[in-house]
């Protein structure tokens, strides 16, 4: 990989953390050492967003980016290996990034652990109002600007009385929102977060079992109220809108939600189409099993 690479990845605003230490992949059910000197980078990127980096240091040049949201992952140290040998684990899917301490000193590692797990879990930091004219379009109003003052909200309103939100009705949405300026937005503006609007939200609840998302929860008991209340307080909807952000500038690999970026384009429309592709496909393959369960 020359330095070219590293135009691929968005670029660090600023350096929380750095210390060194050596990658590793893994060979079957093995997890092996890459030899080189490597450097490990927790910062954030301009979109104010953390990532956590690994750089070969001979060259200088980054191999892996990952974005980290808050509560997303944990960096600790592996048990069963005799060395320091350390892991990101996401707690969303099954990542796990395996790293091998390069630092002088080992009577560091466990304070350094510390470090790299608050770093990750600082709370999402927007940039700032002169940061984001610099940078583009208000995330949080971006909506609100693109779609029309009556249009827009007349065609949600009527969404949210009829029930539930469905492709189809996102699909009469968009196709009735005009463009805006030269370079319009393929969403038209739409965002996760205006998805996920309490009154769209509301219907749902009524059909919906807690059961089916307790796992994508935090820990505890969980009526529809609090869910409502979650969906609804600042920190969530900060990252609905960070997530909203990375998604239709690309900066993020959708493969790690299952979705294939040929297929699917980096639009609020086509991610949804994704994840309701990837729902349809999980339902019919339970409906064999179930069927041979009920036999």
């Amino acid at each position: 990989m020359d330095s070219s690479d590293t135009e691929l990845f968005p670029a660090i605003q600023e350096v929380l953390l750095e210390f060194r230490a050596g990658k590793m992949h893994m060979e079957g059910t093995r997890v092996v050492a890459d030899p080189r000197k490597g450097l490990v980078r927790i910062g954030r990127g301009e979109e104010g967003l953390v990532h956590i980096q690994w750089l070969d240091r001979s060259s200088n040049t980054i191999e892996d980016d990952q974005i980290v949201f808050p509560e997303e992952a944990v960096f600790e140290k592996v048990g069963q290996a005799s060395g320091r040998v350390y892991i990101l684990k996401f707690q969303t899917d099954d990542r796990k990034c395996f790293f091998w301490m390069q630092e002088p000193r080992a009577d560091e590692d466990e304070e350094l652990c510390k470090s790299v797990n608050l770093y990750l879990n600082q709370p999402i930091d927007f940039p700032t109002e002169e940061e984001e004219n610099t940078l583009g379009e208000d995330i949080s109003s971006r909506a609100g600007d693109l779609v029309g003052p009556s249009t827009g909200a007349e065609l949600i309103s009527d969404v949210s009385s009829s029930g539930p939100v469905k492709l189809s009705d996102l699909q009469r949405i968009l196709s009735n929102i005009g463009p805006s300026g030269e370079a319009a937005d393929p969403d038209g503006g739409l965002g996760l977060g205006d998805i996920l609007k309490p009154e769209l939200i509301l219907p749902l609840m009524e059909s919906l079992s807690l059961e089916q998302v307790a796992s994508h929860l935090p820990e505890g008991q969980w009526s529809p109220e609090e869910l409502m209340e979650l969906l609804q307080s600042p920190p969530f909807r900060q990252q609905v809108d960070s997530f909203t952000y990375v998604l239709k500038t690309g900066q993020i690999d959708l493969t790690q939600f299952g979705v294939d970026p040929s297929k699917y384009k980096f639009t609020v429309l086509s991610f949804l189409e994704a994840l309701e592709d990837s729902v349809a496909k999980t339902s019919n393959s339970d409906e064999p099993m179930q069927d041979a369960e009920e036999s």
